[in-house]
């Protein structure tokens, strides 16, 4: 079962203002948000001391293996080893998760090249290339409907993409998780409060942080994933 137990410990305010900012991790609870994954309250605003928290935001920190947008680490799925099962990276991986297989939208700077969706992301070399050759799809409204609702499909295909990322790749993402210890995990961002958090102030970080709580997860059930215990066996990529 999926849990980010430990990170959900309500902090008081008067008038809206953060009381004992001091502390390593404090939490706001949304006061409208109750969805959950598994029964765990997901959406709520973090904020991380920074100098307390193993956080990572370009290729040059030290847990920058941690990210999406770190390469050479590929991922095979279905579960075989060869050049048709490879994707170039969990961030290929995790936006094909978002289309069905015939979803077709071409780039506007890219009128020439191949339409379907999924395809193009799977050619793609790079993360980057991988997020960038889907925007026309995300525009032209092709995102699957149940990927951002109450079913929470975008974490829990999260939660999929990574683990296998450490099934593959646990002698490099592994190693770097591993080497985290006990420490909160954050993404530092420059506007994604989502997934990460944005630096407010001197070394804090402020956002809802579920990539780190994702990985945070996977870390206390490292042992299981790689002996092939996932949590989602059967994946997220539409048939």
């Amino acid at each position: 079962m999926l849990c980010f137990g430990g990170l959900f410990t309500p902090i008081k305010h008067i008038n809206g203002r953060v009381l004992g900012r001091k502390r390593v991790v404090k939490t706001i609870r949304f006061k409208q948000s109750k969805r959950t994954l598994n029964g765990s309250i997901i959406y709520n605003i973090m904020i991380y001391n920074k100098e307390e928290v193993a956080w990572f935001k370009t290729k040059k920190d030290r847990f920058w293996e941690l990210s999406n947008m770190a390469g050479g680490m590929p991922i095979y799925w279905p579960l075989e080893q060869n050049k048709a099962n490879r994707w170039n990276s969990s961030e290929q991986l995790y936006q094909a998760s978002k289309y069905d297989k015939d979803a077709v939208c071409l780039p506007a700077s890219n009128d020439w090249g191949e339409p379907n969706v999924r395809k193009r992301i799977f050619s793609q070399k790079t993360p980057r290339g991988a997020k960038m050759t889907q925007k026309c799809a995300v525009k032209a409204g092709l995102v699957r409907k149940d990927w951002d609702s109450e079913q929470e499909i975008r974490i829990k295909a999260m939660v999929w993409v990574l683990e296998l990322k450490l099934y593959w790749n646990r002698k490099t993402f592994g190693k770097v998780l591993a080497e985290t210890q006990a420490k909160y995990i954050v993404e530092v961002s420059g506007k994604d409060s989502f997934w990460g958090c944005i630096e407010k102030g001197h070394n804090e970080l402020v956002g809802e942080n579920n990539l780190g709580k994702v990985l945070m997860n996977l870390r206390a059930r490292s042992s299981d994933i790689i002996e092939g215990r996932f949590t989602y066996s059967n994946g997220f990529l539409l048939e």
